[in-house]
Parts: structure tokens; C-alpha cells; sequence
């Protein structure tokens, strides 16, 4: 499993079916959303996403009844800077495998269940890609209905949350904790907008707080915070968080802080976070352009997280290596 700090909140919270459910039932079409038998919603254990975009994509997979039969619902959680172009023929591939997985297990099956892929999305510029497979052949309009019964044809369902206000975020019909956790990983960027927004959603972390697993669930928000957040140090973010709060999660706060303060955690985290990504880097570079000067593996092992998140996006396509990590 990817070990970034946004995979582990995303996972934390939506592969618990009350809340995976919050979100689906949103955003799937209402006539689904009716045939879909909930109770059965269960999470899939495991991942398909290629291990080099696990730092930017994270997947959840659950088993639904639907109309009597077994289905599955994807959500794929794609956080990086800008659209994948080809994101439906890379849905293809991991439903591919998700089949794959699905026939290991019933070798007697004769068919396989219907996926429904459901895409996350939050960059800088939101989506700008297409959400048909079919919108990626290159193939003349007049032409494509001769073609059709001979080719895929898909589309996902997209939820991009860049441009939502707080107001429409804090206005899903969704568990309380699926909102709040929507509006820290949509504000990953500049995280310093956790700390100061997060007293506009007081009403919210009292909510988180007041539910079933209440603490577990506010010890993992705060510990989302404190990690991506490399403007404060600890003392000072329990402070500003304290100020923002008052009274709603300061145990939880103040525990998750001295949990962190108690092992030297919270250091070696981002120290291990970077060093993961450097090192993730450094081999996907010379995969491609074989031995580095030295000049460029000490840039890149200097390099903080959102540089090495922009050169990661790069390598994929980059014909050289100053194409990956050119002048920035």
C-alpha cells in the first residue's frame, strides 16, 4: 500500500462503507443509486494502481449487489498538479486487473461483474481531460458509429472538487467526516489554509468528534495536518490548531502532537517521506536515462515534496533528462 501521508487519510476514511457509501450515493446516478442494494456495500482489500503512481493516485474497491448480482464500484483518488490525459485507458488497465483478481478467486465463474470507475480529482486548474474512452481513439466523427460495436466504450464518473467553495463542500449530503476530509485534501497545497480555514468548520470537527470512533477519526485529521505542514513546527501548530478549534479536539489534538513530540515522529516522517520520494525519483530517472550525473541526484536529494511531485509528473513523459527536471 502507498505509504504518502494523502493515501493514508483518503484510505482511512472511504474504505469504511458508511462513508464510502456518503460519497458514492452523491455522486453515482440517482436510477443506480436505487438498484444498488447498500447493505451489501463491503470494501475489496488491496490495490491496482501502478506502483510508480502510487504517490499520486490512491484506489478503493467495494462489492455491491446490484439487480440480484455481484458488481463493484472503483474510486480512484487522483492528487497531482494537473489532468491525466488518458485517465480512462488507464482505468481500463486497472479494471483489467481488478478482473483478473476477480477470476483467481472464482475460477468456475463463466462472467465477470460490472465496474463502475469513479474518479476523485483536485489540481491547481481542475479537469480538463476527457471522461469517454471512446474520446481518445483517433478516429473521424463520421466514421465512429462504423466502428463502435468493435472498440470500448466508457466513461467514468468524475467528482472534482478544485473550484468547490467551502460553502458546497460543507453542503454534500455526506457524513461529516467525508466533507472535512474532502476539505484538507483539497487544500493540501497550501496547507497553511488548513490551520487558518479550519475554524470555519468547527461545527463539523464537533460532529466528527461526536460520532462512533469520533477520537480515532479527529486524531487522524489532526495527524493530516501536522504532517503536510512543514511552515510551523509542532508547538507552534498546536497553538495556531488550538486557536482555531478552542475547546472541539483539543484532547485529540494534544495527543496526537505528543504521540509525535514522545517518538520523534513527526520529524522522521517528513524526513522518510522525502527520502521515499527522492529515492522513488532518482530510480524512475535512471530507468529512463540510465546513469545521473552526479549534479542531478544532488538536486534531486535537495529537493522538497512539491518539487519532487512536479519532477515525478514529468519523468513519464519526458524525452531527456533536462525535459524531467529542467530549470524551475
Amino acid at each position: 500500500m502507498p505509504s504518502n501521508v494523502h493515501d493514508l487519510l483518503f484510505r482511512g476514511t472511504f474504505s469504511q462503507p458508511e462513508h464510502a457509501a456518503s460519497i458514492l450515493r452523491l455522486l453515482l446516478p440517482p436510477a443506480l443509486v436505487a438498484r444498488l442494494d447498500w447493505s451489501t456495500l463491503a470494501h475489496c482489500p488491496g490495490s491496482f494502481v501502478d506502483e510508480a503512481l502510487s504517490e499520486r493516485f490512491t484506489d478503493l474497491l467495494f462489492s455491491v449487489v446490484f439487480g440480484g448480482r455481484p458488481s463493484l464500484l472503483y474510486l480512484l483518488f487522483e492528487h497531482q498538479s494537473q489532468s491525466e490525459p488518458f485517465m480512462a485507458m488507464r482505468l481500463l488497465r486497472y479494471e483489467v486487473r481488478i478482473w483478473e483478481a476477480w477470476l483467481k478467486d472464482h475460477p468456475a465463474a463463466k462472467r465477470v461483474p460490472a465496474i463502475l470507475p469513479v474518479v476523485l480529482h483536485h489540481s491547481p486548474k481542475g479537469w480538463t481531460a476527457e471522461v469517454s474512452f471512446e474520446a481518445l481513439l483517433d478516429i473521424e466523427p463520421e466514421l465512429f458509429e462504423t466502428l463502435a460495436p468493435y472498440v470500448p466504450r466508457f466513461r467514468f464518473i468524475l467528482d472534482d472538487i478544485s473550484a468547490a467553495s467551502d460553502e458546497a463542500l460543507r453542503g454534500r449530503a455526506m457524513s461529516a467526516l467525508g466533507r472535512l476530509v474532502l476539505w484538507c485534501l483539497r487544500n493540501a497545497r497550501t496547507p497553511e489554509n488548513l490551520v487558518w480555514g479550519l475554524k470555519g468548520w468547527v461545527d463539523l470537527v464537533r460532529e466528527v468528534r461526536r460520532a462512533p470512533n469520533g477520537a480515532a477519526a479527529l486524531q487522524m485529521i489532526f495527524r493530516y495536518i501536522y504532517m503536510v505542514n512543514e511552515r510551523f513546527d509542532t508547538k507552534e501548530l498546536v497553538g495556531l490548531l488550538e486557536q482555531a478549534v478552542g475547546e472541539e479536539g483539543k484532547a485529540e489534538m494534544t495527543s496526537v502532537a505528543d504521540k509525535l513530540r514522545e517518538e520523534g515522529r513527526l520529524e522522521g516522517e517528513r524526513k522518510g517521506l522525502l527520502r521515499g520520494q527522492r529515492n522513488i525519483l532518482l530510480k524512475q530517472l535512471r530507468a529512463r536515462f540510465g546513469e545521473l550525473p552526479e549534479a542531478t541526484v544532488a538536486r534531486v536529494n535537495a529537493a522538497e515534496l512539491g518539487q519532487l511531485d512536479t519532477w515525478a509528473e514529468r519523468v513519464l513523459s519526458a524525452q531527456t533528462l533536462a525535459d524531467a527536471i529542467g530549470s524551475d
